[in-house]
């Protein structure tokens, strides 16, 4: 397990500015990822600008929380293979019929440890994940240009996870999280809306979950006993997205629920609580789009 280094006064002013920003990134992935369905009748690409808060705590099974207001930038693009749209950023690597693989990202933000249950400890680094996600689709009900559809998934994302810091990149382990998703779409000409729901649990190798839960003997005392953290069971998850588009305004908001109980590093003092809650909210101005449409989609094989 790579060991951080604790940084000096001037570097956590530095610090303070990286994690606005990459608070602001999770956010709009946060929120893109329940961006109205996929080009239909959209525009090519759009941009536009907005404001949005996010209260999460500072990671899962943690006790602190942060409320965050920052500005928000909106971002969509629909080209053939790579996406921003109502799953994320992607790239469809393969399309058959009823599987699906593509590209995924996730992340978590940073974590200054003064003041927590981790003082004296290194703070924790922004994390990036990103790797192959294989999706089986399930079932599908109406239809998108008739004004409304609903759909079934199964995906089953695996992503590497990066620390972005100290040392520059470093890999901190692997996340598995497999979950059934369903999505209803409905809308017309002024405005689209989509509800997002999505459940199942997450499985992380023992590199992971030493990054948030170790205790090693350095930095044990009385209320912090030395642990070890080993692979297995990280928790289950379920997530439920609403967000609308009148192609001149966008509006998404979110709310996670990770429940903890009988994870791999359920008896970590670093682990607090047995429960996550994570909320979104974030509205956008889109000012900027493509004059050129984004290709139609093909309906998936029933």
């Amino acid at each position: 397990m790579t060991r951080l280094v604790s940084f000096d006064k001037k570097q956590r002013v530095r610090n303070s500015g990286r994690t606005r920003l990459v608070t602001g990134l999770c956010l709009l992935l946060g929120l893109v990822s329940s961006v109205p369905a996929a080009a239909w009748h959209l525009p090519k690409w759009e941009f536009g600008l907005g404001a949005g808060v996010l209260s999460v705590p500072d990671y899962r099974g943690a006790s602190g929380r942060r409320n965050i207001w920052l500005p928000v930038p909106y971002a969509a693009y629909r080209g053939n293979r790579f996406k921003v749209d109502e799953e994320g950023m992607r790239g469809e690597l393969l399309q058959k019929n009823r599987m699906h693989l593509d590209l995924s990202v996730a992340g978590s933000l940073p974590v200054s440890s003064g003041g927590s249950v981790r003082a004296g400890m290194s703070d924790l680094d922004p994390i990036g994940e990103i790797g192959p996600s294989l999706k089986f689709f399930l079932g599908q009900q109406g239809h998108r240009h008739k004004g409304w559809e609903q759909q079934w998934w199964l995906r089953m994302p695996l992503r590497a996870a990066l620390s972005v810091g100290n040392p520059l990149i470093g890999h901190q382990g692997w996340v598995f999280s497999p979950y059934l998703n369903w999505v209803w779409i409905k809308g017309g000409e002024r405005a689209r809306w989509r509800w997002n729901l999505s459940a199942g649990p997450i499985f992380a190798n023992r590199q992971y979950h030493e990054y948030f839960y170790t205790v090693s003997d350095r930095y044990a005392n009385a209320g912090r006993p030395a642990y070890d953290a080993t692979t297995g069971y990280s928790g289950s998850r379920m997530t439920l997205g609403l967000s609308m588009n009148s192609k001149k305004w966008f509006a998404g908001a979110f709310v996670r629920y990770d429940d903890l109980h009988g994870a791999a590093f359920d008896d970590s003092s670093l682990a607090e609580t047995h429960s996550y809650l994570a909320v979104g909210v974030g509205i956008s101005r889109v000012f900027m789009q493509s004059s050129e449409y984004a290709p139609h989609a093909s309906q998936v094989h029933r």
